[in-house]
């Protein structure tokens, strides 16, 4: 039997209950501990998960833990990143890593020179409605990819009011949400994006952005269109088309995947139809945190890795300077 790998979370919130509970389901792992100030949120989930609380990320590393998943405000990825470096401890950082490329690169600075994993938690990597639209593409099944649709829409209830917040978050529903339609659409093509032109709700002082487009030239001479929005009515909407010379493919996240080809159209589904968003979601975090841990176990770099989170970082950045400048940004 595998030694039990330890673990911990830091962050109590919506994600970092997500990731304790993902942990628990994975054989040979110990989920050491919680670390959240706020007791009322921390405790609760601690006890429901047979672990402990600790009060901060500095006295959950002191506990003796292999991986930290850091699921805090992006604000303080990096000196978490900082601390779990430091104690030699391996780190899945949430997505955004940091607010900044300075940060990024100052985060997998410290992480390499600690020798230690560092890992993107880019979970659309792992739900098997995107592993198969990876799979078509590569396979041909599309023909050649032209262009490429990813929108996402979702409403208010789950935007948490820091979200927005240029200060704590970096940005807004581009900075939350678009470094995933990035970071997808990119490893799903197997292309890099290399230029982008955007328009993005104008703000004011620290409030950042509810919606916004962006177009994106990949290097494989793909188009990219990029759609965000956060809204008060209910939505939830998250997909990803391809569209290629010879058949086209449509990703509903959480959901199901759609081939059309000449005279043909096939739809799979990956999902029990009575599974919720939150089953659906534990899906592709348990294969997100078991690559984590099996990495570690066999001293490998996790994928995708801290660079990966870095892109879509400066991805983020480069749209919101083509909004204040009307110019296409190259990367």
């Amino acid at each position: 039997m595998a030694a039990k790998i330890r673990v911990g979370v830091a962050g109590a919130g919506f994600i970092g209950a997500v990731h304790a509970k993902a942990y628990k389901q994975i054989p040979a792992v110990e989920l050491v501990g919680i670390a959240d100030p706020a007791a009322e949120r921390a405790e609760p989930l601690a006890q429901e998960l047979g672990c402990r609380r600790f009060h901060d990320y500095e006295s959950l590393l002191q506990a003796g833990v292999e991986i930290i998943s850091v699921c805090l405000p992006p604000r303080l990825h990096l000196p978490a990143a900082e601390a779990a470096a430091q104690a030699g401890v391996h780190i899945l950082m949430e997505k955004p890593i940091t607010r900044t490329v300075e940060e990024a690169d100052q985060m997998l600075t410290v992480c390499r020179k600690a020798g230690i994993y560092l890992m993107t938690g880019f979970t659309h990597h792992f739900y098997p409605e995107m592993r198969e639209a990876k799979h078509l593409v590569e396979s041909g099944a599309i023909g050649q990819p032209l262009t490429v649709l990813d929108s996402m829409s979702i409403t208010h209830s789950f935007v948490l009011p820091w979200y927005r917040d240029k200060e704590i978050a970096g940005g807004g529903v581009f900075m939350c949400n678009a470094v995933h339609g990035f970071d997808r659409a990119a490893w799903v093509l197997g292309q890099q994006i290399t230029t982008v032109a955007a328009m993005i709700e104008p703000t004011e002082g620290s409030r950042a952005e509810d919606f916004g487009s962006a177009l994106a030239r990949f290097d494989g001479g793909v188009q990219g269109t990029f759609f965000q929005h956060w809204g008060p009515y209910r939505t939830l909407m998250c997909e990803l088309q391809v569209y290629g010379e010879t058949g086209m493919l449509h990703v509903r996240s959480w959901d199901s995947l759609e081939l059309f080809t000449t005279g043909k159209r096939t739809t799979q589904h990956f999902y029990h139809p009575d599974a919720g968003l939150s089953e659906r979601v534990m899906v592709g975090m348990i294969a997100e945190l078991t690559e984590m841990v099996e990495a570690v176990r066999h001293g490998r770099q996790p994928e995708p890795s801290g660079e990966a989170g870095r892109t879509s970082v400066a991805l983020v950045l480069a749209t919101y300077k083509s909004a204040e400048t009307g110019q296409w940004v190259e990367l």
